[in-house]
């Protein structure tokens, strides 16, 4: 059983979720952060954007608008040296939700950001996902538990979505990773682009990858449930606390 602040989670039995455990334990650090996915106030996101202007020399607009302009700040974080990537991690993750628009929150995440600094060069904060892992799963409910995308880009449902074809060797990124973030949903979900991905590829001329493996991680990457679903809307964003017990 896992559990983080007040939540019980159970494990699955899978490739995946021992994978994703055996991270989690080598490290065996608390994330940084509890956030969702609910909309990020225009101050907030202005702020962010003069701070990352000023610190890497980028030249976004303080008042983004358009998915044009969201696509060329995805495409600036991809090319910022990797030993500072924490520090865009806050500003990345307000940039997904202001993409996502105000349709209230789909899912809470479990953040590491600053605290993985103390393990460069020393543990990997990243390992590859198995070659025997699961198919992601095309159906997503309330309660579930999944993997977060381990790569600054985008998945390629994201650029397809988002009509971002620019540069695709660079952005587009399989979920052939596992990190420690983790997230919640909090709905219930179809994942239904797969003939519309295989259309696509063919369309991008893709060769980063084969249709197969493309399709195969295409989903959501489940490894548990929380148990006590009627505690996840009072969830104590406070307490960062995470531990781990076998059943």
């Amino acid at each position: 059983m896992l559990r983080i602040s007040n939540l019980n989670i159970k494990l699955y039995d899978t490739v995946m979720t021992r994978a994703w455990l055996k991270l989690y334990l080598n490290l065996k650090i608390n994330p940084d952060l509890i956030i969702d996915n609910s909309g990020i106030g225009n101050e907030t996101f202005t702020n962010d954007i003069r701070e990352a202007n000023k610190k890497f020399g980028f030249d976004w607009p303080t008042n983004p608008t358009t998915q044009n302009e969201y696509n060329q700040m995805h495409k600036d974080i991809e090319t910022a040296p990797k030993h500072k990537a924490d520090l865009l991690q806050s500003i990345h993750n307000h940039l997904h939700v202001r993409e996502a628009g105000d349709n209230g929150a789909s899912q809470i995440q479990f953040c590491w950001t600053e605290s993985l600094g103390q393990f460069y060069k020393k543990k990997p904060v990243l390992i590859d996902m198995p070659e025997d892992a699961e198919p992601f799963s095309k159906k997503l409910k309330y309660g579930d538990v999944f993997l977060g995308f381990p790569h600054i880009g985008k998945s390629p449902e994201v650029c397809m979505l988002q009509n971002d074809n620019s540069n695709l060797p660079q952005t587009c990124r399989l979920h052939d990773k596992i990190v420690c973030d983790i997230l919640i949903s909090l709905v219930d979900r179809i994942c239904d682009t797969d003939e519309q991905l295989l259309s696509w590829h063919g369309t991008n001329e893709i060769t980063m990858f084969t249709k197969e493996k493309m399709l195969k991680y295409n989903g959501w990457a489940i490894i548990g449930e929380v148990i006590n679903k009627d505690d996840i809307v009072n969830i104590d964003r406070k307490n960062l606390r995470m531990t781990y017990a076998k059943d």
